[in-house]
């Protein structure tokens, strides 16, 4: 019963409602609470939704996360990112997402490098090797790549975009042609306010909203929302440690119901 139960699951969010397979796989607490627009992210997570911000960054990091869905207690989804600063200042971040069930899973593997072009502008290269096993049936394994660019048009207002196999490249796995475009609105450091259009070229486009506010140099908090299908999003984030943070998330998808997640992240007192 349980394998029935697995194989309806996996046709129903392959064909109904964005495939778990490459970007739409879980990704960490933070980017689920912020509403998913990578310029939001603050934490290693970028490292797999935008690594370009990486460049940015004049230190290392990494995160833990794990979520569950309600209805489906048997349902694992866990991720993890971390990346190195390297002595000439450029960043390279690894990444790993894996979701599951009996009888079925899906794993991501993630390899990025990011580097500053100009003063005011960075891009990464990521290359990705995703895996999907059902039992009793072969793996099925395919290869992609992405590219992200991160810069800041003035003081207030940065600009983002991430092309996920921008080539249209079909494989053994149905992975998406897509991008992603945002900006984000940083009046100061504990404000940052953006807005993300994401085009899945099979999809209608999909708009995105979301908020990081600082209300302490220890405590962060997050709200999003999304449209095609509605979406809505919140999260905190509270430092444990000078350079330790506990996450937690939560996701209302108007189709597959809530998501709450928690993580462990490095994180740098301001």
């Amino acid at each position: 019963m349980r394998l029935l139960f697995t194989f309806l699951f996996s046709i129903f969010l392959f064909a109904g409602v964005n495939a778990q397979s490459g970007p739409y796989m879980f990704t960490g607490t933070e980017f689920l609470g912020n509403g998913q627009i990578g310029i939001l992210t603050e934490n290693a997570e970028a490292g797999i939704v935008l690594p370009a911000l990486l460049a940015e960054r004049k230190h290392g990091g990494w995160s833990i996360a794990a979520a569950t869905r309600g209805g489906l207690k048997d349902l694992t989804e866990v991720a993890g990112a971390g990346h190195i600063r390297l002595p000439w200042e450029d960043q390279i971040a690894f990444g790993i997402q894996y979701t599951g069930i009996e009888g079925y899973s899906e794993q991501r593997f993630t390899f990025s490098y990011a580097r500053r072009l100009f003063e005011k502008a960075s891009a990464a290269l990521q290359f990705d090797l995703n895996r999907n096993e059902a039992r009793e049936y072969d793996n099925v394994m395919a290869a992609s790549w992405s590219i992200s660019f991160f810069a800041p048009l003035m003081n207030e207002l940065s600009l983002s975009a991430w092309l996920y196999n921008p080539l249209g490249v079909e494989s053994t796995l149905d992975l998406p042609s897509m991008a992603r475009i945002g900006l984000l609105y940083a009046p100061s450091e504990k404000v940052g306010v953006a807005v993300e259009a994401e085009k899945d070229w099979r999809e209608e486009v999909r708009f995105k909203l979301g908020m990081n506010y600082h209300l302490h140099e220890r405590m962060v908090v997050r709200f999003g929302m999304g449209t095609n299908p509605s979406l809505f999003h919140a999260g905190i984030t509270w430092a444990i440690t000078n350079n330790m943070a506990l996450n937690g998330g939560w996701r209302y998808h108007s189709r597959l119901g809530s998501t709450l997640s928690a993580s462990l992240s490095q994180y740098q007192i301001k």
